[in-house]
């Protein structure tokens, strides 16, 4: 009975139906005695009849299309089951290209998507429509890439792809807007800070800014004083530089790739900008696009600020943060692959982790850091790459008065990678790391990000299989060498909270530049 169930679900997942009586021959003809002997941990000896399959069923798996438009612009699909899709446009845009206007222009563009625009007077029409096709949008911006994303029925892709095509080239914007705009994201930037859960959004924003100092990505995206400076006539300059067809990709999932390529060819037609319809929208002179390439400077961002407001009423200990950070690797570098392997076995989280199968329990940022060391709080590393630099993170809290050891421990974790880790060790970060990569990939949204931003940043969709075949090949010999690069950098420090004891820039600079702990012991 056990088997048979068993059979029975693994045909449902694949929306087969077939009778009680077809499971029962297929149990009889495709296993034996040995099989029903075989543990969970190994598959069923047994193969899927092919008159099972539905006739004028799609060709189902890894099927991607790309087709280049004759603007420019990329559209890129891949099938799926189901009667609901995901589409969207990522933009090679965010806040590393807002030289030459005033820094949160990128955050402000956010927060007005799926305004009003030429085919929708308000908000309430947008989503009126959207609610037609049971749609969903979203509209995220990081350093270096916009994306404007929607679920919706298959039925209603036309219709959707209306709404994003308007948010992104067809907006009507006034002051009315940026006023609305400019205030909530004010209130972010106000209410961050206060906020526990986001004290990692900060750090990250902080080591970015310490690591790539006044240039592409280490530009602010929160804590901003120059929202005033915004114009209107700035958001539309800005998306009159960065929001053009070449640095754009349409993708859908779960859409027929021809007839999502019509339509994406009517909506997106570049004669239907309304700054190119209306050029008096933009400012005198929009600034040049900056195409220069990330510069990693290293450097610290201390902030000796007063966190005790964020325990109070709470379960939380009062703690200071520090974050160490190394000039890292970009996507397309060879490398990027070991770094992220690296990551994987350094792993790390906080101290009430439920733990449990796959959640990284025996990394080294738990086994020998946070397990060994009670008055940690959190310990993790962090690998962010982008097109052309990177910079590898470890992350550590702690109370304030350890919070210089808690220093000395990321060091050391760094120092000891240069002789290299053990073959299980390894085996166990290459295993997690491919295991998270092909299971994220189980859900449609995340499906869809990683294709368009696949396309927008090599040109093309590699497929996982590729970087599962990569991960694998990483060696002790891989590990070494990356950790040397990571040594031969220089440091990047952010100190957050009561940092009165943690040790200086130059300290850490001697440590890492002569491999050796000592200089981060105060006397």
């Amino acid at each position: 009975m056990l088997l048979q169930k068993s059979i029975r679900n693994s045909i449902k997942c694949r929306n087969i139906s077939v009778s009680v009586r077809s499971c029962r021959e297929i149990v009889k003809n495709q296993t034996n005695d040995v099989a029903k002997r075989l543990p969970l941990s190994v598959p069923l000896p047994m193969k899927t009849s092919p008159s099972l399959v539905p006739r004028g069923a799609a060709t189902i798996g890894r099927n991607s299309k790309v087709t280049q438009l004759p603007n420019g612009l990329k559209v890129c699909t891949e099938n799926t089951y189901g009667d609901f899709v995901t589409i969207g446009v990522a933009v090679e845009s965010g806040c590393r290209f807002e030289n030459g206007f005033p820094f949160g222009v990128s955050r402000v563009l956010e927060k007005l998507a799926f305004n009003s625009s030429e085919n929708f007077v308000s908000r309430e029409d947008v989503f009126h429509q959207l609610e037609k096709s049971s749609g969903i949008v979203d509209c995220q911006s990081t350093r270096d890439t916009m994306m404007y994303a929607a679920s919706c029925h298959r039925d209603g892709v036309d219709s959707v792809v209306k709404v994003i095509s308007d948010t992104i080239w067809r907006p009507i914007i006034n002051d009315e807007h940026l006023k609305e705009a400019k205030l909530i994201v004010s209130y972010e930037n106000e209410d961050l800070p206060n906020k526990i859960e986001a004290i990692e959004i900060l750090l990250t924003d902080y080591i970015h800014k310490a690591a790539f100092q006044n240039n592409t990505i280490g530009y602010p995206k929160f804590g901003l004083d120059s929202l005033d400076k915004i114009r209107v006539s700035d958001v539309y300059g800005f998306l009159s530089r960065v929001h053009t067809p070449n640095r754009m990709v349409v993708g859908g999932v779960g859409v027929d790739h021809d007839e999502f390529v019509s339509i994406i060819s009517r909506h997106f037609d570049t004669q239907q900008v309304i700054w190119n319809k209306n050029p008096s929208l933009l400012p005198s002179k929009v600034p040049e696009l900056d195409t220069s390439k990330s510069q990693y400077t290293g450097g610290e961002v201390r902030l000796q600020t007063d966190l005790k407001t964020l325990t109070i009423g709470k379960p939380y200990p009062l703690l200071a943060h520090v974050v160490l950070g190394l000039e890292g690797c970009s996507y397309k570098d060879d490398d990027f692959v070991a770094f992220c392997v690296l990551q994987s076995l350094l792993g790390g989280g906080g101290a009430f982790s439920a733990g449990g199968p796959g959640k990284g329990m025996y990394a080294r940022m738990y086994t020998e850091v946070m397990n060994q060391h009670y008055w940690l709080y959190s310990a993790i590393a962090h690998n962010h790459s982008y097109s052309d630099s990177g910079v590898f993170t470890l992350t550590a809290s702690a109370p304030p008065r350890e919070i210089n050891n808690a220093l000395i421990l990321l060091v050391k974790q760094v120092l000891q990678l240069q002789h290299g880790v053990r073959s299980e060790e390894l085996a166990r970060a290459r295993t997690q790391l491919r295991s998270h990569l092909m299971m994220n990939l189980e859900v449609r949204p995340v499906l869809f990000e990683d294709m368009v931003r696949q396309v927008l940043g090599h040109g093309e969709r590699k497929q996982p299989e590729d970087y599962a075949e990569r991960i694998e090949k990483v060696s002790n010999g891989d590990i070494i060498r990356v950790a040397e690069r990571l040594l031969a950098s220089k440091p990047s420090l952010v100190g957050y909270g009561d940092i009165t004891k943690l040790g200086d820039y130059r300290s850490l600079d001697q440590a890492l530049a002569k491999r050796d702990l000592k200089f981060l012991f105060k006397e």
